[in-house]
């Protein structure tokens, strides 16, 4: 396996959203570490953890990186944990009420803190979280050409068959279709497409104050913060896409917004969360999705330690059904 190096440019584009303190403890990360590094994760009394493309990689009491849990190791209080989670919403924690609801926070860049606490319920719907007991700061990296080997096989001829795109957390599938949005928008699949990211959680583009952050090609819209559902009919209505781009779908009402978009001759490139294709196929709401014969294609990522790298890629039949897939 090839351990991916991208530079630590992303990495300190991350860690400059913390603390004065905590940039201080990261400070000393050696820079081919800074490279490899995924996630920064913070938990209240718990060790500070980074994840590598090697592992988890754990700090001495005197700030040295190490593969193994030290005794005494470096640890972040519940306190400092909450001054974290104060800056991550420069200190304007009401402000970004509706977004830690949903366990999230985007940061410019593209890069995601996920959040841990207790949640605040009202109808039956989370409506704030307090005592926040970890976070997980997410290290967006882009891959220029990591789209590459799979534009040249699908998008061929000016065809733009859908694709379904699999695999498991941290396997790259935000990458992968950031880098397929420049690559069809940017004319170097033979054609410029008229292309449309539908953005719920601000990583595909990692907007800031409604401007990408990140490379997403210079003929693509980005429809930031819509629920799937809602941006696809927009995109619909008023963008005349040729091709929609969603990461992670979610539930039945996402399904039936791309029904409709595949109804009316759109294609999608969309990303779930599965290991696999036949994992992928045996969830509702993906079955759903290929029964309407609209994707062309499935493929699946090799997983976290191999990110953007292609395990399936196959041809799907008219019926979209898993028995009928034939592998290339």
């Amino acid at each position: 396996m090839a351990i991916l190096s991208l530079g630590a440019r992303p990495f300190d584009e991350a860690a400059a959203h913390l603390p004065p303190f905590l940039q201080e403890r990261l400070a000393g990360v050696p820079e081919e570490l800074r490279c490899r590094t995924r996630e920064i994760r913070m938990r209240a009394g718990g060790p500070l953890r980074l994840t590598a493309a090697e592992g988890t990689i754990f700090f001495t009491a005197a700030g040295r990186p190490t593969a193994l849990l030290p005794d005494p190791c470096l640890r972040l209080s519940a306190q400092e944990v909450a001054e974290v989670f104060r800056c991550l919403c420069g200190y304007s924690v009401h402000s970004y009420t509706e977004d830690v609801a949903r366990g999230f926070l985007t940061l410019p860049g593209g890069h995601r803190a996920g959040i841990c606490g207790t949640a605040v319920t009202e109808r039956g719907g989370v409506v704030s979280v307090r005592n926040i007991s970890s976070i997980n700061l997410r290290v967006a990296r882009e891959i220029p050409g990591a789209a590459k080997a799979l534009c040249e096989k699908i998008y061929r001829n000016g065809q733009l068959p859908g694709l379904l795109l699999a695999g498991a957390p941290g396997s790259g599938k935000t990458t992968l279709l950031r880098d397929l949005a420049v690559r069809l928008s940017d004319g170097l699949c033979g054609n410029y497409v008229r292309t449309v990211i539908i953005d719920e959680r601000g990583e595909l583009a990692g907007s800031r104050d409604g401007i990408p952050c990140c490379h997403i090609g210079a003929g693509t819209d980005v429809l930031t913060g819509y629920p799937k559902g809602e941006g696809i009919l927009l995109a619909l209505r008023s963008l005349s896409p040729e091709i929609i781009l969603c990461d992670e779908l979610g539930g039945e009402e996402d399904a039936a917004a791309i029904a409709a978009g595949l109804y009316a001759g759109v294609s999608f490139a969309v990303s779930v969360h599965a290991g696999s294709l036949a994992e992928a196929a045996a969830r509702p709401v993906t079955r759903q999705l290929l029964e309407t014969g609209g994707f062309g294609w499935g493929c699946a990522l090799a997983g976290p330690k191999d990110p953007c790298q292609i395990a399936e890629l196959r041809p799907l039949h008219e019926t979209g059904t898993p028995e009928r897939m034939v592998i290339v």
